[in-house]
């Protein structure tokens, strides 16, 4: 009787295998870019939601290129 394999860890691609992946520690994080991550995900997340929204709904909010009153 064969076992087929769990979804778990599985052996990567040919073309991944012969990858390292190594951390160097920095005296100094660098901020700057963990803020632009930071700032690119929460941008990433408000999108998806007013996509999601309905443009009727009565939560939906302005969208940032809408003008200004």
């Amino acid at each position: 009787m064969s076992r087929k394999r769990s979804k778990g860890r599985r052996t990567p691609p040919a073309r991944m295998r012969d990858y390292r992946i190594e951390a160097q520690l920095r005296e100094e994080p660098d901020l700057h870019k963990l803020a632009q991550v930071i700032i690119g995900l929460a941008m990433q997340r408000a999108k998806a939601e007013r996509d999601a929204q309905e443009p009727g709904h009565p939560n939906a909010g302005a969208r940032p290129d809408d003008p200004v009153e």
